[in-house]
């Protein structure tokens, strides 16, 4: 792993608020976040559409639009920043160094994962996602706000520390050396319709929304289904995971439940298809 740091001023008084809230785990529930809503090293994040936030919001949260922190790389839109533009943009939004992040939408944690994934990706483990989103906590009655939170500043003094993390990435040159390698598995989580219009050779077909569940808010169906579905398809914990989609949005939310069911090596190809099938040299299966 190639690390890369960047320097961060904290205060005591920061660094201290933030070792004492310990997350439960990779996602959390509404009655977990309302007994901490107040703790001072909670961090919020909305990634919901900029309007929708502006209508109302969980108290304290900022306001996520993943394009901040994607970029065009080689003509391929969507790819994550690179470390230095990241970290600039985590200290615009006052994440500080320690902060115990939670990051919410109103699509199944689809959004939100992305920016979990992202966080991970430069070492920024205490991260989680809140299942049932926005929906859930407002069908809930539970409190909102149309304050908005002035988190834009100078990230000076607040820039968490960035640490690449290369175990989480999957890249075209990477992916293209392990295509026959057995103990990795490619997951291909675009719908079918998709797959059957090309695919990276040998991928396995599952689409991201078979971890939601029917006719609920929840992010993710109950651990036992999902890790019964998931090794009824190939997809097991022993194997190093690959997951991909269109542009590493879905591919994120499939990422995140993974590791959630405690799947210890996992990739989200950051490129995915648009990247992949731009390259004339990469094969296409059918």
């Amino acid at each position: 792993m190639t690390a890369v740091e960047y320097e961060v001023k904290e205060t005591t008084a920061e660094s201290g608020a933030s070792s004492k809230l310990q997350l439960p785990g990779l996602v959390i529930t509404t009655d977990w976040l309302s007994e901490h809503l107040r703790h001072p090293a909670l961090c919020l994040l909305d990634v919901r559409d900029g309007a929708h936030f502006a209508e109302g919001h969980l108290p304290g949260a900022v306001h996520v639009d993943l394009q901040m922190l994607s970029s065009t790389v080689a003509g391929v839109p969507g790819m994550l920043l690179p470390p230095a533009a990241f970290a600039h943009q985590l200290g615009r939004l006052g994440i500080r160094h320690g902060a115990a992040i939670v990051a919410y939408d109103d699509n199944w944690g689809l959004a939100a994962t992305r920016v979990l994934w992202s966080l991970v990706r430069y070492g920024i483990s205490r991260a989680t996602l809140l299942t049932g989103g926005w929906d859930q906590w407002q069908a809930e009655g539970r409190p909102i706000s149309l304050e908005t939170v002035e988190a834009l500043r100078d990230g000076s003094s607040g820039t968490p520390v960035i640490q690449s993390d290369d175990s989480t990435i999957a890249n075209w040159t990477w992916l293209h050396t392990h295509l026959s390698d057995p103990e990795v598995v490619i997951v291909d989580v675009r719908s079918a319709k998709e797959f059957a219009e090309g695919h990276i050779p040998g991928a396995v077909h599952w689409d991201w929304l078979n971890a939601v569940p029917s006719g609920h808010w929840e992010a993710l169906r109950p651990d036992t289904e999902l890790l019964a579905d998931l090794q009824q398809a190939g997809i097991t914990p022993g194997k190093e995971i690959v997951t991909y989609c269109r542009s590493g949005v879905r591919a994120a939310h499939t990422y995140w439940s993974l590791r959630h069911l405690g799947y210890p090596r996992v990739r989200n190809y950051d490129g995915s298809w648009l990247e992949w099938q731009s390259i004339s040299q990469l094969p296409i299966e059918y």
